[in-house]
């Protein structure tokens, strides 16, 4: 009697949530159907979400279930042009990753988004679309939020950021490109987690905190009443004065625009006569030594070479006011003093160790000058070095055609490289209008850049290394193959400056007492910043911040499984197969990015992997060409969105 009783209690349990489950599930179809009903445009698009058929049981686009309770925990509905309310939306309670970017999704006009809705929501995407009125509310409650975007929508008033700062998972937090006004400081806020935050295009005041000073300049931008580091404007108290700028600083502030144009040119006509100093040269050697080979030294007060790792070795004596001017193979434009007269100087940028110029030779030449400032060592071991530098020739390497060397100054003559850098391409224009960089592009840019610095590794068994490695720093030539550049700078410079913290090996940041200073360089210390440069090239973020805000740390933390949603690149998602090979970059790039140094592999390895994950892409193509009548025929090609998720349900 008493085993009946325990039976009929459980029988009847498992029926209640059997229809509690059903219930459910019948609620999740429902919201779905209101939600497509709720759409200007939709019968396309979703015609296989119909009443006849189940979200859990049939194929609905975009929608991915829990098997065991038959409940929606994903809807990916991306680039689709949807019109229409998303508050129907709601109802979905058991979400964990929501999906709605690029269409033209509003909220209701007098109700705004509530966030609690989905206290299960993991991940959570509405960019682009036309959603408004103030920050969505509930956010304190969703305590599994890894991700949030509201970038690029109608958003607007206060941020609140010690809610947001409460959410223990949170890791990116983005909110570009909307209305949001008033401050962002509101307090101490030291165990703010986020790794990727982003409030530029707004409407923001007032002084960035502390604790949101790490993130780069770009994270703030577009605000014009926002200071503080990082942003180059300095704050003011209300009687106008600076609350942390001497007074001196103040007044270097008051300068107007046209001295520092004035300044901008006067740095332009000095390269410009330095180079000038160099066409001289050029043309006293050629008149006085025309049976010169290229390559060779031309000096001041005394000097004297020898070959050394097939180039040059500069060993003379460091005589007061000595310089020397070396010209490379390959060197054009400097045969007549004429040509540099006629010549223009563009300011490129400046950088860390110097300044880059772009100067146009008559005829149309274009070649690259760097300005080096920083404290040199000797001369003598400067010029020796270059001369190795410039014996290199590398289809993956950007040559070093000259250079000049004085005891003031030291010019550097390079290639120029028309379409820019690795970095530009990546994140260059994130925003309406881009045009995005394709995997193919990516993984050739990967691959050239691996073959340059596996070379220069490889080089005469001398192991040199690059030491200041950035996505920066590989540049593409015409044929758009990846090339390394600044290669010799680090090793010429007496104390490198400290820079690019995010692209340097763990064993090369020293604390003493607060100070932070580098270790000793080595290759493994590049394949640790070629692992920065893939993560680049897969996440399509920068690396900013150091420990373990950076972007190594965020990555390594990522479970494989959730890097499609979590960690790849959004405009790479295109296939599964692409999928495939971006998995495999990114084991190569978590190879090189080994703590220890003995663990990561050498470049040349990098390179053959990188190939081979290429070469089966190639395959997948060929193959894909082969069938593409089959192709044609069929009217059920898959989804971007679908195809850009591991169908499983996520707990």
């Amino acid at each position: 009697m008493e085993h009946s009783l325990i039976f009929s209690c459980f029988f009847y349990l498992f029926i209640f949530a059997s229809a509690s489950s059903s219930s459910s599930s019948s609620s999740d179809q429902t919201a779905l159907l209101s939600f497509k009903n709720s759409l200007s445009e939709s019968s396309q698009t979703l015609s296989s979400w119909v009443n006849s058929s189940h979200p859990c049981l049939d194929s609905w686009y975009g929608v991915t279930c829990n098997p065991s309770t038959q409940r929606v925990t994903r809807l990916v509905l991306e680039n689709l042009n949807l019109s229409g309310s998303v508050h129907t939306l709601s109802e979905l309670t058991q979400l964990r990753l929501l999906s709605l970017k690029h269409n033209k999704l509003v909220t209701n006009s007098f109700t705004s988004l509530n966030l609690s809705a989905w206290p299960n929501i993991k991940h959570l995407y509405l960019s682009y679309n036309r959603l408004s009125g103030g920050f969505p509310s509930g956010i304190s409650s969703l305590k599994r939020l890894h991700r949030i975007d509201l970038s690029y929508n109608e958003f607007s008033g206060h941020i609140p950021l010690s809610e947001v700062a409460s959410l223990p998972r949170l890791l990116t937090l983005k909110l570009e490109g909307n209305a949001f006004d008033g401050s962002i400081d509101s307090g101490d806020l030291s165990s703010f987690s986020v790794v990727e935050f982003n409030v530029s295009d707004n409407h923001l005041t007032g002084k960035i905190p502390a604790w949101l000073s790490h993130f780069p300049a770009s994270s703030f931008s577009g605000n014009g009443e926002l200071c503080g580091e990082p942003l180059p404007r300095e704050c003011y108290n209300k009687n106008n004065q600076s609350v942390h700028m001497p007074v001196k600083s103040r007044v270097e502030k008051k300068v107007s625009s046209w001295v520092v144009v004035m300044i901008v040119g006067i740095d332009t006509a000095a390269i410009v006569a330095a180079i000038l100093t160099i066409t001289c040269c050029c043309y006293y050697r050629k008149r006085k030594n025309s049976s010169g080979a290229r390559g060779d030294v031309t000096k001041r007060k005394g000097g004297s070479h020898h070959p050394k790792i097939g180039g040059y070795y500069y060993g003379g004596g460091e005589a007061v006011g000595s310089e020397e001017m070396v010209v490379f193979e390959g060197c054009k434009g400097f045969s007549d003093v004429e040509d540099l007269l006629k010549s223009s100087a563009e300011l490129l940028g400046k950088g860390s160790v110097g300044t880059t110029y772009k100067v146009e030779i008559d005829g149309g030449d274009m070649v690259v000058v760097k300005r080096v400032r920083e404290r040199r060592r000797r001369r003598a071991e400067v010029g020796g070095w270059l001369r190795m530098i410039g014996g290199l020739r590398h289809s993956n390497i950007v040559s070093l055609r000259a250079y000049y060397n004085s005891k003031d100054e030291l010019l550097m003559v390079c290639d120029f490289l028309a379409n820019g850098s690795l970095h530009s391409l990546l994140h260059g224009n994130r925003g309406p209008g881009r045009t995005p960089l394709d995997w193919s592009t990516r993984l050739k840019l990967a691959s050239g850049s691996a073959k340059g610095l596996a070379f220069f590794h490889g080089y005469n068994k001398a192991k040199l290394f690059h030491g200041n490695l950035t996505s920066s720093n590989i540049l593409v030539d015409n044929c758009g193959n990846g090339c390394i550049s600044d290669i010799g700078i680090h090793q010429i410079l007496h104390s490198p400056p400290l820079s690019n913290i995010a692209y340097k090996a763990p064993e090369l940041i020293l604390n003493h007492n607060n100070i932070i200073t580098y270790g000793r360089f080595t290759q493994q210390c590049d394949v640790y910043s070629f692992g920065v440069i893939l993560l680049e090239i897969l996440t399509g973020k920068t690396p900013s911040g150091e420990g373990e805000t950076s972007l190594t740390k965020w990555v390594q933390k990522v479970p494989r499984d959730e890097w499609t949603w979590e960690v790849f690149d959004f405009e790479l998602l295109r296939s599964k197969e692409t999928e495939d090979e971006m998995v495999g970059l990114m084991q190569v790039a978590l190879l090189c990015l080994a703590e220890l140094p003995r663990d990561r592999p050498k470049m040349s390895m990098v390179h053959r992997m990188i190939e081979d994950i290429r070469n089966k892409g190639s395959a997948r193509e060929a193959h894909s060409s082969g069938s593409i009548l089959n192709d044609l025929s069929s009217d059920s090609s898959p989804s971007l969105s679908e195809n850009a998720i591991d169908f499983s349900s996520s707990s």
